[in-house]
């Protein structure tokens, strides 16, 4: 490993150290504490059960409720969507200057899902974020299974979000969760890899990203760092060209569904028969894109409402799992709209099939 490498390496690094402990530690503690109903400020609480500074009230018209839903959308994730690109393009330019890396990305089966979801976990974000840095990292030749692994490795195995379950939550809501979201990785994942006809990328391969290499290991320390953070930049701006637009379309679609499906229209369904009950929040919490730990907040909200433990268990599933927003963002990398509806699919089914273990599970306990 060269010198230029080592920078590379360090500066993906420190970026994700400045991210969590500069940032998502302490959005997170401040998402507990709203789920504890210890908020110091419960009056500006929103639809999501968490501070939006844009009020959508029922009187609004669509129109105004989709734009103050994007606003709050982009505010939630400002953070955590930059540092994706920041933290994304680090490890794009240490991709296409350190062959190791790249090899471990390009792996397949169950151990390339699982190699991605063992990165993806440490990145603590969203589906959303995470799927930023994932096809930031895979897009010059890792698999399929490393780019999903990466996305639900964050999404799904948060283990301060685990942890906070498990104080909010009757055991079998969580365990319902991991077990589902380790079946997702390991044996979803591999099996709907298989059907992904990835073209090849040629952005890696333009004039401008060619400028990314190790290939002068002769130069000075201060030369290296230079030409290291220059190849940081590079990574960066092409990322940001070709994901801004990508994240500006899946917002729009998520406030649109969050305008169609506010809080209210769930306390209609709670005398429903138990499996529709499911299946309507399952529907929910898969279409929905929500900031990280969100879901903890949604089944708060359940709770509150009187849903049973496998309505809260189909809700922490689905929600921070793959949704149309990571749709939006991996339909080019996974090849076509194929694979990204499957996946939502089984999400769906999933939800729904963590919430009957949850029941099961519930009359153990």
């Amino acid at each position: 490993m060269n010198k230029e490498t080592i920078i590379k390496l360090s500066m993906l690094v420190g970026f994700l150290f400045l991210f969590l402990t500069g940032s998502r530690f302490h959005a997170e503690h401040l998402k507990e504490q709203c789920s504890e109903g210890h908020c110091e400020k419960p009056h500006q609480h929103g639809e999501l059960n968490y501070h939006e500074r844009f009020f959508i009230d029922p009187v609004d018209s669509f129109f105004i409720g989709v734009i103050k839903g994007c606003a709050n959308f982009w505010e939630a994730n400002a953070t955590g969507m930059t540092f994706a690109i920041i933290i994304g393009g680090a490890a794009l330019s240490l991709l296409l200057s350190w062959n190791k890396f790249e090899k471990v990305l390009a792996m397949k089966g169950i151990k390339g899902a699982a190699l991605g979801s063992v990165f993806g976990m440490p990145l603590n974000m969203c589906a959303n974020c995470s799927a930023v840095t994932s096809v930031s990292m895979t897009s010059r030749s890792g698999s399929a299974e490393a780019t999903l692994g990466i996305i639900l490795g964050g999404a799904l195995l948060n283990f301060i979000g685990i942890v906070v379950m498990f104080g909010l939550f009757s055991p079998a809501v969580v365990i319902a969760r991991i077990v589902f979201s380790i079946i997702m990785i390991l044996l979803v994942v591999p099996m709907v890899s298989k059907l992904v006809n990835k073209e090849e990328d040629k952005s890696a391969e333009s004039p401008v990203m060619n400028m990314i290499s190790c290939y002068f290991p002769d130069k000075s320390f201060i030369q290296t760092i230079v030409k290291s953070t220059e190849d940081w930049l590079l990574a960066v701006g092409n990322i940001a060209y070709k994901l801004i637009p990508l994240m500006l379309l899946g917002t729009l679609l998520t406030a649109v569904f969050r305008v169609l499906f506010p809080n209210e229209f769930l306390q209609h369904i709670t005398t429903y028969n138990s499996f529709i009950i499911l299946a309507i929040v399952s529907f929910i919490g898969t279409l929905l894109s929500i900031p990280v730990m969100f879901e903890i907040l949604l089944g708060t909200i359940l709770l509150q409402l009187g849903f049973s433990n496998g309505a809260i268990a189909a809700m922490v599933l689905t929600a921070p799992s793959f949704g149309l927003f990571t749709l939006v963002l991996t339909k080019k990398q996974l090849g076509g709209l194929k694979v990204p509806l499957i996946l939502i699919g089984i999400t769906f089914v999933f939800g729904i099939g963590a919430g009957l273990l949850a029941e099961f599970l519930t009359k153990l306990f």
